[in-house]
């Protein structure tokens, strides 16, 4: 099968779906769309900029190396990191025809219910890609930045949404593969040395990851044998 993965940043594809990515690579060809250039991907203002985006690049096409997936299957378009939700039009039009091309069997991509403005826009942009395209993949979100209860009316919707979505989770066992995740974690040395132990903890030593159907087709079942099997 071909599957595609849709980051919003370089190495959101290593945090959430580490583990799965790395089973799916053993008999399927995977490809990863990075949408934005992470050139914001430090609290420190002087480490921003292209430098960073010119690192981040690199270490992603290092971590992927260590899931198993091929870096020529990797997609950078680039979009200015933090920025995305204003090129969701040009990010449907950019994507699409790359889209058309691969033809995937699986999607994964952010959930528009993610509180991160770059994570909902990309789950924004590759859903209207999709339709757009008239392709008919099976499709799976992941959720990075949880909605939580707010007096945001828009927050407060999106977590209301999300608490019915919940019934549709599925979680894939990754224990056997938390090494892999982590090292692959390890090349993006630029990410790795600001993140706390609570995010760590969540994501790379937890035994599961959690995605959403968002629509199922006859591929799925083949998928869920292949992370079962």
């Amino acid at each position: 099968m071909k599957i595609l993965y849709v980051s919003p940043h370089p190495d959101d594809e290593c945090d959430n779906a580490g583990g799965t990515l790395t089973m799916l690579s053993r008999h399927n060809d995977i490809y990863v769309f990075y949408l934005t250039d992470g050139r914001l991907g430090s609290p420190n203002p002087a480490e921003r900029g292209d430098e960073l985006a010119h690192i981040r690049k690199d270490e992603a096409l290092k971590g992927l190396t260590v899931l198993g997936i091929d870096q020529s299957n990797a997609y950078f378009f680039n979009y200015p990191d933090g920025a995305l939700s204003k090129f969701i039009y040009d990010g449907v039009k950019t994507i699409m025809p790359v889209l058309k091309r691969i033809s995937p069997d699986i999607v994964f991509y952010p959930s528009t219910l993610d509180i991160h403005p770059d994570h909902w826009a990309a789950g924004k942009i590759i859903v209207a890609a999709i339709g757009k395209s008239r392709l008919n993949p099976g499709q799976l979100s992941y959720l990075n930045w949880e909605p939580r209860p707010s007096i945001d009316v828009g927050i407060m919707l999106k977590y209301i949404k999300w608490k019915t979505l919940r019934k549709k989770a599925i979680y894939v066992r990754v224990t056997d593969f938390k090494d892999i995740k982590f090292k692959c974690m390890e090349k993006h040395e630029s990410q790795l040395r600001y993140l706390n132990e609570s995010y760590i903890d969540r994501f790379f030593n937890a035994d599961y990851e959690r995605f959403y159907i968002e629509r199922k087709t006859p591929n799925m079942d083949l998928l869920a044998s292949l992370l079962h099997a």
